[in-house]
């Protein structure tokens, strides 16, 4: 496979030439620019504010691959709930996290889950358990490189991974993850996807997703683009709530179809305690199973409840002062 290996180079020289830009800041001064003023401080507060915000979002709705990044460990303890209009009723209970070990090397981070990163994630439920290491090799400002070594029941997946984010405009910001891996019984495969966040507003945020999954096993490219409205209504502390409203359409370019147009709503609340979550979700599906199956339409309901286990949500009982 000669495209999942070129990926591959890209992404082993692309850091190296971001680190020689980033690792020399030049100050306005000397770089022959005028001096900063209320304009540049504007432009920098409204960066700020919209990546507050991203962060936030990804943070409250546990975003694998935000979590994958945060500097402490963290368990998510899930247990989702469906009904589907075609597939009827479906329970299970999931496991997902990573753990620091910095006794071995503080670059190094224990992951699972009960997800399978080579499957498009907004529309399927991924089913697969699976865990790994990952290790850091470089890290700045925007830019991050990570090794992976994978496993599970149907083996081993060693890849590398590589992400870049930062401001666009005043309101808007990008994230781009690209990551490659060699999975036994499917060889290589690659998974690249890219965010557009814009703030539309202090607490609405505009989101646009594409992903391309590519690999010796997969339907030529297979794709999902996703349009999410995030609205928080609640900016209290103690009783934080999101409403989203989200189109997503997939498909595939070897045979030429698209799988599945989706619409939907989700709403999410912290429920009792600021660790436990409560989610619902309906969305209408109009699907097909493969390129030669007849389209259909499908209701699907999801309600899922939720533990964090996550230093910063932790709930400890006062403790009186006693003076000596």
């Amino acid at each position: 496979m000669k495209t999942p290996l070129f990926i591959l180079a890209t992404i082993l020289v692309t850091p190296a030439l971001c680190g020689a830009a980033e690792s020399e800041p030049v100050t306005p001064a000397e770089a022959g620019e005028e001096p900063l003023n209320w304009v540049d401080e504007s432009h920098a507060y409204a960066t700020d504010n919209v990546q507050a915000l991203t962060e936030w979002m990804d943070n409250f709705f546990g975003d694998p691959n935000y979590e994958l990044e945060k500097a402490e460990s963290l368990v998510r303890v899930l247990w989702r709930n469906e009904f589907d209009q075609s597939d009827g009723y479906n329970t299970k209970v999931r496991l997902r996290g990573k753990l620091q070990l910095p006794k071995i090397s503080k670059r190094l981070n224990l992951f699972f889950g009960g997800e399978d990163g080579d499957q498009l994630s907004n529309d399927e439920v991924k089913s697969e358990d699976n865990a790994g290491l990952l290790y850091t090799i470089d890290q700045r400002q925007r830019s991050r490189v990570d090794l992976t070594m994978g496993f599970s029941s149907r083996g081993f997946r060693p890849g590398v991974r590589y992400r870049n984010q930062g401001p666009l405009y005043e309101n808007s910001s990008y994230r781009f993850t690209q990551q490659v891996e060699h999975k036994d019984g499917k060889g290589f495969f690659s998974t690249g996807e890219l965010n557009l966040d814009a703030a539309l507003s202090a607490t609405n945020l505009l989101r646009f997703s594409n992903e391309l999954v590519y690999g010796e096993n997969t339907e030529g490219t297979e794709w999902q683009s996703t349009l999410v409205l995030y609205q928080r209504r609640s900016v209290h502390k103690k009783d934080p709530r999101v409403f989203s409203y989200f189109g997503s359409v997939n498909g595939a370019s070897d045979p030429s179809y698209v799988k599945n147009y989706r619409l939907g709503v989700q709403f999410r609340r912290q429920l009792y305690r600021p660790y436990l979550f409560v989610e619902l979700q309906p969305s209408y599906n109009y699907l097909k199973r493969s390129a030669d199956d007849r389209r259909r339409g499908s209701w699907r309901v999801e309600l899922n409840f939720e533990i964090a286990l996550e230093r910063d949500l932790r709930r400890r009982p006062l403790l009186k002062e006693t003076e000596d």
